[in-house]
């Protein structure tokens, strides 16, 4: 995975270069697939791994007089005022490209240069006259990366696993963020594995100097307590168009080979309408790619949309026993901190990557455009009943692996005592840090600051392994504009199904694999509905087994680990060694194991489980 690697101290005293050398190997092994690019003096090193593809010019690059020093990963859009603005204060491009921007946005500004910014980055930054190295990144943190401050100094890199290279790192696992995982399928705030890493906050300007650490905010998500009163078919109007601004804005960049990783649902349809309008920028022909068990609803809808915009289309079977030949990949790109059963896109991405160099994924079209939403949303409680209602409806939508009992029996004497209160301690902090009054306001700032970043973003880091990724709902003012939606027309991801409709009519007569219909009203529409009428009726008598509507998953993991999979997954939870890191009851990780075996549909749990083991088995023992 393409990154970014340094430090600022003593690590190690004799060989600071090859130290530096070694995060990059950790980093990214394979030296065939990426490039890499180094600087070491004295005590501050600083490193990028890329896959050359975009930015590909040499870094760290240097201002004129040698004095600051930057590395960057990502991109940039939007820039042509930019450009402009500083050529009118005398700055000369010689590279033209993202980082010589960055540098001198920096020195012009300092950091406020970081708020001019829109598009999906990290930057380290070495200012020598003031000795302070300097870590930003996007208003979405859509480039992760993790530190770690001790007696030495100070690490960082766009993966974990590079500052293990540190032999003085502390190895305590952190079991706050393990019991969080567990529950939640992700970490909240900047938890990992690990007592002593962190996560980088988003929008945050990051400054080490003489020993001190200090992060700030630059910007931060502000939902408005009063709203404008507005015709939703203006908003509509609008949503689309800055959907269209931000495809237009990235794919304008360059020539490169494009894909679009294309379900059935509405966020990559519009995307695909959007690549595939005439006026679109794209230079090259698009190619759309879906994977899953042949045959499943994605998989039909997606050939019938691409089929409709004439796009070449290529569907990649997942294959039941894949995790065998991925998960320790997955597990390392990810450092633990993505359930394996979310992984999916590593299983197809090589065939992707042979044929484009540039994926574009709907990431985040759910999120910011109201999936979460749900009645309890709208109504006022006391503050604990206000926390239940949050975390009712996380327990409604299928996220939370365990009831408390359980989770209870799951976890040693120790592991509970250290972790007390915390999971819902922090939970509550996640809803309160956005400042909201409305709770759909709180839950749409939590899924942005938390499930987004530690869960939706780990399946963007394995397709980053192998191509560039661009998500144009990540874009600054479709961010700015779905914030000024009243949360009413979020609901049930309202303004943008319907905007989708009123844009992009032919595409909106495919099914969705939400619900199974077409999303307007239809022909289509009311044959299928008397389907599932009349096999509701048959099952009433006993001549069907099915109630409703037939749906056909892309993935099966909960059969897929009682079969193919089965001696793997036992043989990986159920060996004395695993079951005696003192984190769980043993005899309840054999019961969970033998009642999934015998029916029981625990895939999210076993996952979990499974990643965790994985993690440690690779990095721990």
């Amino acid at each position: 995975m393409p990154g970014l690697i340094g430090f600022y101290g003593r690590f190690p005293p004799n060989d600071p270069p090859q130290f530096l050398k070694d995060m990059a190997r950790a980093l990214e092994p394979d030296e065939t697939l990426y490039q890499t690019d180094l600087y070491q003096q004295a005590d501050i090193g600083l490193g990028r791994v890329s896959l050359g593809i975009l930015n590909p010019e040499p870094q760290p690059l240097w201002n004129e007089d040698k004095s600051v020093a930057l590395v960057m990963i990502g991109e940039l859009y939007d820039t042509q005022d930019l450009r402009q603005e500083l050529k009118k204060r005398g700055y000369q491009f010689r590279l033209n490209n993202d980082a010589e921007l960055m540098l001198y946005l920096y020195q012009e500004f300092g950091d406020d240069f970081a708020l001019k910014l829109n598009g999906a980055f990290a930057v380290a930054i070495w200012d020598e006259p003031s000795r302070t190295l300097r870590l930003v990144n996007d208003r979405l943190g859509l480039f992760p990366l993790y530190y770690a401050h001790g007696r030495k100094g100070f690490l960082f890199a766009s993966g974990v696993r590079a500052l293990l290279v540190d032999p003085d790192l502390p190895r305590c696992p952190d079991r706050l963020g393990m019991a969080q995982f567990l529950i939640f399928d992700h970490m909240l705030h900047d938890h990992t594995l690990l007592q002593d890493v962190k996560l980088f906050p988003q929008a945050s300007i990051l400054t080490f100097r003489d020993g001190q650490l200090d992060i700030r905010r630059y910007w931060d998500m502000r939902y408005p307590e009063e709203y404008q009163l507005r015709r939703e078919e203006d908003l509509m109007e609008e949503a689309i168009h800055f959907l269209r601004q931000a495809v237009y804005r990235e794919a304008a960049r360059d020539d490169l080979p494009a894909g679009l990783l294309l379900s059935g649902g509405m966020d990559s349809r519009a995307i695909l309408a959007l690549l595939t309008e005439q006026e679109t920028p794209l230079a090259r022909p698009l190619q759309t790619f879906t994977w899953g068990i042949p045959g499943c609803d994605d998989a039909r809808y997606a050939k019938e949309l691409a089929k409709l915009r004439g796009v070449e289309h290529h569907f990649y079977e997942l294959e039941p026993d894949y995790l065998l030949h991925t998960a320790d990949n997955a597990v390392r790109l990810t450092d633990g901190l993505g359930n394996i059963i979310n992984l999916h896109a590593l299983a197809t991405l090589d065939q992707e990557a042979e044929r484009v160099k540039v994926i574009y994924k709907g990431f985040l079209g759910d999120a910011m455009f109201g999936f979460a939403l749900r009645y309890q949303h709208w109504a006022t409680y006391d503050p604990d009943t206000a926390i239940q209602a949050h975390f009712q409806v996380h327990e409604d939508q299928g996220v939370i692996n365990y009831s408390w009992d359980e989770f209870d029996q799951l976890l040693t004497d120790n592991f509970q005592q250290e972790i007390g209160d915390g999971v819902m301690a922090e939970y509550r902090q996640g809803m309160l840090d956005s400042q909201a009054t409305l709770l759909a306001n709180q839950r749409l700032y939590f899924d942005m600051r938390q499930r987004v970043p530690r869960m939706t973003m780990n399946g963007v880091e394995v397709v980053r392994s192998r191509t560039a990724v661009r998500l144009p709902f990540a874009d600054n003012d479709l961010l700015e504009f779905s914030m000024s939606v009243p949360p009413g027309l979020l609901q049930n991801r309202r303004l943008i199904h319907n905007a989708i409709i009123h844009a992009f009519p032919d595409l909106a007569k495919v099914p969705s694999t939400l619900t199974g219909l077409p999303m307007l009203s239809n022909f289509r529409e009311i044959f299928t509905r008397s389907g599932n009428l009349l096999r509701w009726h048959l099952h009433k008598r006993g001549l069907s087994k099915y109630d409703g509507p037939v749906r056909r998953p892309y993935k099966d993991y909960n059969l897929w680990f009682r079969t193919v999979l089965r001696g793997w997954v036992e043989d990986t939870l159920l060996n004395d060694h695993a079951l005696q890191r003192g984190y769980f009851q043993p005899d309840t990780v054999r019961r969970l194991v033998n009642e999934h075996m015998n029916g029981a549909n625990y895939a999210g749990r076993i996952g979990a489980l499974m990643t965790l083991e994985l993690w440690h088995k690779q990095f721990m023992d």
